[in-house]
């Protein structure tokens, strides 16, 4: 798991220079001050992705901190590299055994969790909520897009739903936070293969769209030719999700130049559209799905209809 190097001044150093150079690090921009006497290079978190930074900010915190508390929520999500929807907070999420309501402090939220039975597993030496506590933590509180994102990778993960219900009903959240994390559950689909295939199937179905079949494969006569994100069967409409990683991202070019990936995707759509079950392809982006965008627009024309 990559991370920052957070570094500081040793309680107890007799040296007042030391500590005096990063006051004047931070001061003239070289070093970021995470919190009293915790220090990483600016360039490096700037860098960095949100993950990464979230996880720099709890290596900072966690020394500071009484023992017994446990990594939750948001940054729990960044412990377990779960997906996420833009930043993290510039707060690190902890729960606390002993207290029955929270307690917020410039760096650090702890959550009350008096009377809950915690559970926590080792993650880079710090104790963190295991995936099915922190993914019904997240559907209790964070929008429900959000909770969706991190449900799918979740199922995705392995943990089954009935676990995730069983863990909501362990909890006594307000009945208006409980209701809306079982309809995020059991909407929830682990063959999402990324975040904006989660949105994409979630903003389809606000707009009334049926559910299409997540991970279709095709094959022609030549054989595979691969896993399409979305299939809506009744129009022959095939939905491909470009979050234009593919790319960007060497790894996963596999070694392809991004003009080589772009020819490699227009041969495959072409063997897709010769399927006599295929009326069309569309491809969309993060603009079409996020609100306002015209993704339903561009399912109507391809023949999708809006469920009655």
């Amino acid at each position: 798991m990559p991370s920052l190097e957070v570094f500081g001044v040793a309680a107890g150093d007799p040296d007042p220079r030391a500590r005096r150079r990063l006051i004047d690090g931070a001061r003239g921009g070289a070093l970021l001050r995470l919190m009293p006497g915790r220090y990483v290079v600016r360039s490096a978190f700037d860098a960095a992705t949100e993950h990464e930074r979230h996880r720099a900010r709890i290596a900072a915190v966690v020394p500071a901190v009484g023992p017994g508390l446990v990594i939750s929520h948001e940054s729990a999500v960044a412990m377990h590299g779960l997906p996420w929807l833009g930043p993290f907070p510039e707060h690190v999420v902890m729960l606390d055994p002993k207290r029955a309501a929270g307690q917020r402090r410039a760096h650090v939220q702890k959550v009350g969790a008096a009377g809950r039975a915690l559970q926590a597993e080792r993650i880079g030496g710090c104790d963190v909520t295991p995936l099915c506590e922190t993914a019904v933590d997240i559907a209790l509180r964070a929008p429900f897009r959000t909770a969706i994102v991190v449900l799918d990778a979740v199922l995705a993960r392995g943990v089954p739903r009935d676990r995730l219900l069983a863990e909501l009903r362990q909890r006594t959240p307000r009945p208006r936070s409980s209701t809306r994390a079982r309809r995020a559950i059991e909407f929830a689909d682990g063959l999402a293969d990324s975040p904006g295939e989660s949105v994409a199937r979630l903003t389809w179905a606000e707009e009334g769209f049926p559910p299409p079949a997540l991970q279709r494969e095709f094959r022609d006569g030549r054989g595979l030719i691969g896993r399409v994100d979305f299939w809506f069967e009744d129009a022959g409409v095939v939905v491909e999700f470009d979050g234009l990683v593919k790319y960007r991202d060497r790894d996963m070019r596999g070694g392809r130049s991004p003009e080589q990936v772009v020819v490699d995707e227009k041969f495959r759509e072409d063997r897709l559209r010769a399927l006599p079950e295929v009326r069309a392809v569309v491809r969309v982006t993060w603009r079409d799905v996020e609100p306002g965008g015209n993704g339903p627009e561009r399912l109507e024309r391809a023949g999708v209809r809006r469920a009655v």
